[in-house]
């Protein structure tokens, strides 16, 4: 499935086209930078293409904008026991500096909601942190919120364990 609106158009990546596997490299590479300060290693970008596309519920979609790659987001199946459905969990969304404010965010998330809804899943999921106000802001704009459970409406926290 492809949107367009206003020279922007966002797709769903074929990652054995080499132009979106570049895109893609090339663009979570300026994520990084954009994030950390720190670019991609070179492993990550060695085995990031091959790793994606061995994985059984990987679903990437790009944002180009008069054919220049300026935005994506990686996204994963999971699966919810609780609802006893699929869930999409957007593990990253990227817009790049040039290209910020003008809504291509929220048409990834547009996007990556109608492909949730293709696959009746329950919810999409996502971590943001906690000082990327923009960001927040779209994603309470679009309807998503910090998740708390129970009547109580308890906080749930995003915790790690690094291997």
């Amino acid at each position: 499935m492809t949107l367009t609106a206003t020279n922007v158009t966002i797709l769903d990546a074929d990652l054995s086209r080499a132009e979106h596997q570049n895109a893609l490299v090339t663009m979570l590479d300026s994520f990084m930078l954009d994030q950390d300060g720190e670019p991609l290693s070179k492993q990550a970008k060695r085995d990031m293409i091959p790793g994606l596309r061995a994985h059984p519920a990987c679903y990437v979609f790009l944002a180009y904008r008069d054919g220049s790659p300026i935005g994506f987001s990686i996204c994963f199946l999971g699966f919810s026991t609780f609802m006893a459905r699929p869930l999409i969990n957007i593990h990253d969304i990227f817009v790049d500096a040039s290209a910020r404010g003008l809504g291509i965010g929220a048409m990834l998330l547009e996007r990556i909601e109608a492909k949730a809804r293709e696959l009746n899943c329950c919810r999409i999921t996502l971590e943001v942190r906690e000082d990327n106000r923009v960001a927040r802001g779209l994603y309470r704009k679009v309807g998503f919120d910090r998740v708390v459970v129970g009547p109580n409406r308890i906080p749930m926290e995003f915790w790690h364990k690094p291997l």
